[in-house]
C-alpha cells in the first residue's frame, strides 16, 4: 500500500522538470520520501539533484530504499543502472558543487552498487575527493577473478566487516589461498564463499597443505562469527578449517557439504556449539548417518538458536517424535525451514502441534506432503517433478496446518511452502547470468565427454 504521501511524492518527480525546480522549497524530511518515489519511477535526473542537494547527515540506499511507512514494498534489490550512475553523480557534484542552497551536513554514504566499472571509478576517486567511500559490506557476483582482485583490493579490506564471494566468482581453494595471502581482512565479521570453494574429492597432499593455510589465516580475523561454504564438498574436513578461529561463530551455514559423522562430532564437541545462533545442515541424512552428535550439536546451541534449516536431510514420519525432542529445549527459536523432506500430512500435524509451544517461532517453510505426490516418488525430488503433487489436497493440509496454529492463538507464526528454497533476491537478480554460467558450463562437459568417447570408438 502507498500513503497519500507517497502517492504525492510520485506526482512530483514525474514530472522532472518541475520537481528539480521545486526542491530549494522542498522540506528537508521529505528528501528520503522523493527520493524512493523518483528510483521506483527511475527519474534519474531527479535522483541525481536531490543527492547534489542532500540537507541530511546521512545517505544510506538500504535505508532509503528498504520497506517504509509510506511504501512498504522493498526496492533495495531493484537494480537500476540509471538510478545508481545518478546517484555516484550526485555525490561527486554534492563536494564540488560550491553554490549549493543548503549547509552541507552530509557525513556518511552508504551505498548498494552493482555496476563493476561504476564501483571502480568511484573507489579510484576515494584519495583524492574530499568525500571518501567506505566499503563495510562487499558483494562480488558475476565478476572474473582478475576483476575480483582488482577491485576488493580498492575497496580496503581492512575496513571490511561483510564479504559475499558469489554465483559465477569461479574462486576455487587455491584463489582464496592467494586471497588471503596477500590481503588481510582484520575487522571481518561475515564471509561467504561461492560453491565448490572446496572440494576433497580431488585433494592432493598439496591440496590438504592448502586447506590447513585457509583455516590458520581465518583463525587470524578475530571478529569471524558468520561463515557460509555451502556446497562445497568437505568430507572430514570441516575441524582443519574451523578448529584454527579464535572466535565462536555464531551463524554456519555447510549445507550440501557432504560432512561425515567424524565432521559432526567435531561441531558437536567444539566451542562453536554453544555460540550457534543460526545453523544450515541441508542436504545431510543426519538422522541415520549421526543422529547422536547431531543431537548433541542441538542440545549444546539450543539455548541461542535463533535459525535451523534442515532441508532435504530424509527426516521421515519415524524421526518426528526424535526431533520433537531434539527442538525442545530450542525456546529461543524463530526460524525453522524443512522443505523437501519424506513427511506426511499426519507427522507434519503432529510436527505443527509441537512447535505451537516454541514461544519465539515467527517463520516455519515445511515439505509438500509426502502422500500429496504420486505413489513411488523418490527423494530428494528433482526439479522436473516437485510440481507434481496434487494441488487441492496439499491446500486442505496446509489450511489444517494454519488451523492448528490458530487454535494455539499462534496467529504470529507465518507458515508456507517455497518449492523451490527460501527466495532470495540477490540470486533472483542475477538468474541471467546464473542460468548463461550453468548452459555454458554444461555445454563445456559434453565438450569434454564427447571429446574423451571419440578417443574410445
Amino acid at each position: 500500500m502507498k500513503s497519500l504521501r507517497f502517492i504525492s511524492a510520485e506526482a512530483l518527480v514525474s514530472n522532472s522538470e518541475f520537481a528539480r525546480k521545486s526542491l530549494g522549497a522542498v522540506a528537508h524530511d521529505l528528501f528520503p520520501l522523493l527520493f524512493k518515489a523518483s528510483y521506483l519511477l527511475e527519474q534519474g535526473e531527479v535522483i541525481h539533484d536531490l543527492v547534489e542537494n542532500w540537507p541530511l547527515f546521512d545517505f544510506n540506499m538500504g535505508k532509503l530504499l528498504g520497506a517504509t511507512l509510506d511504501y512498504e514494498e522493498d526496492l533495495s534489490y531493484r537494480t537500476c543502472s540509471v538510478c545508481l550512475e545518478s546517484c555516484l553523480t550526485g555525490l561527486r557534484d554534492y563536494v564540488l558543487n560550491q553554490s549549493s542552497p543548503y549547509m552541507k551536513k552530509l557525513k556518511v554514504v552508504d551505498l548498494t552498487e552493482r555496476n563493476y566499472e561504476l564501483v571502480v571509478q568511484a573507489l579510484l576517486k576515494k584519495c583524492s575527493c574530499p568525500l571518501k567511500i567506505c566499503c563495510v559490506a562487499f558483494r562480488s557476483d558475476n565478476l572474473t577473478l582478475q576483476k575480483f582482485f582488482y577491485i576488493i583490493k580498492l575497496a580496503d579490506p581492512s575496513l571490511l566487516r561483510k564479504l559475499e564471494i558469489v554465483h559465477n566468482v569461479r574462486l576455487e581453494m587455491e584463489h582464496l589461498e592467494m586471497l588471503f595471502n596477500s590481503i588481510h581482512f582484520p575487522l571481518l565479521m561475515s564471509l561467504t564463499l561461492p560453491a565448490r570453494t572446496f572440494n576433497v574429492q580431488r585433494f592432493t597432499a598439496t591440496d590438504e597443505q592448502m586447506l590447513t593455510n585457509i583455516g590458520e589465516k581465518m583463525g587470524e580475523m578475530a571478529q569471524l562469527t558468520e561463515l557460509n561454504m555451502s556446497f562445497s564438498i568437505l568430507t572430514g574436513r570441516i575441524q582443519k578449517l574451523l578448529s584454527p578461529l579464535k572466535t565462536p561463530l555464531k551463524m554456519l551455514d555447510v549445507s550440501n557439504c557432504s560432512l561425515n559423522h567424524a565432521d559432526m562430532a567435531f561441531l558437536a564437541s567444539s566451542f562453536h556449539a554453544n555460540h550457534l545462533e543460526a545453523l544450515d545442515l541441508s542436504g545431510h541424512n543426519i538422522i541415520e548417518l549421526y543422529p547422536s552428535t547431531f543431537f548433541k550439536l542441538l542440545s549444546h546451541c539450543s539455548s541461542v538458536l535463533r535459525s535451523l534449516t534442515l532441508e532435504e536431510c530424509n527426516i521421515q514420519d519415524t524421526h518426528v517424535n526424535m526431533l520433537i525432542l531434539g527442538l525442545s529445549p530450542c525456546q529461543k527459536l524463530q526460524e525453522f525451514k524443512f522443505i523437501g523432506n519424506p513427511l506426511s500430512s499426519q507427522a507434519l500435524k503432529d510436527l505443527f502441534t509441537f512447535l505451537c509451544e516454541l514461544p519465539m517461532l515467527k517463520n516455519v517453510e515445511f515439505p509438500v506432503p509426502r502422500d500429496c505426490y504420486p505413489t513411488g516418488i523418490t527423494y530428494p525430488i528433482d526439479d522436473a517433478s516437485v510440481c507434481r503433487f496434487d494441488h487441492q489436497k496439499y491446500e486442505r493440509v496446509a489450511e489444517e496446518l494454519n488451523l492448528i496454529l490458530l487454535q494455539a492463538n499462534r496467529e504470529d507464526v507465518k507458515a508456507s511452502t517455497p518449492l523451490f528454497g527460501s527466495y532470495d533476491a540477490a540470486v533472483q537478480e542475477t538468474n541471467n547470468e546464473l542460468g548463461a554460467y550453468l548452459i555454458k558450463s554444461f555445454k563445456e562437459t559434453l565438450e569434454k565427454f564427447t571429446s574423451s568417447f571419440n578417443k574410445f570408438s
